[in-house]
C-alpha cells in the first residue's frame, strides 16, 4: 500500500493510496488506524449478502 500525491486535471494537489496490491487476507493485519478500519469494513460489506448501505448526512434545505 503507498500513499502518493498527484496533481489532478484541474491542477489541485490530491493524496491517494494505492490499495491495488494489498492482498484481501491481509487485512486483519493493518494497524487499528482509520484507513484499516475503513479498508476492513468496505470489504466486510461487499462480502456481506445482507448488508444494506447506509448514508447519513444533515441536509441545509428544509422541507415545509
Amino acid at each position: 500500500m503507498s500513499v502518493t500525491g498527484a496533481e489532478t486535471a484541474a491542477g489541485l494537489g490530491s493524496d491517494l493510496v494505492d490499495v491495488a496490491a494489498l492482498p484481501l487476507d491481509e487485512l486483519d493485519a493493518l494497524p487499528d488506524t482509520v484507513l484499516g478500519d475503513l479498508l476492513r469494513r468496505v470489504v466486510a460489506d461487499a462480502l456481506t449478502p445482507g448488508a444494506e448501505p447506509l448514508a447519513a448526512f444533515q441536509s441545509a434545505l428544509e422541507l415545509r
